[in-house]
């Protein structure tokens, strides 16, 4: 799947993101519950990953700007 961004919908999703992993380290770190824990944690990855694509991105963009 292609996904096609402006360069400010670029940097909105990525703060969007950074919110939700950081929210996503806290629930982590308040869960007892390994299977919920060990979700959560490849749900941190799969989104950190993105994060991680999409901040070049950005950045690419704006070394044209």
């Amino acid at each position: 799947m292609l996904l096609e961004l402006s360069a400010p919908e670029a940097r909105d999703l990525k703060q969007a993101l950074e919110s939700a992993l950081r929210k996503l380290l806290e629930e982590i770190a308040a869960t007892d519950q390994r299977a919920y824990r060990d979700m959560l944690r490849e749900r941190y990855g799969r989104l950190d990953q993105l994060n991680r694509r999409l901040e070049v991105s950005v950045e690419e963009d704006s070394a044209y700007a």
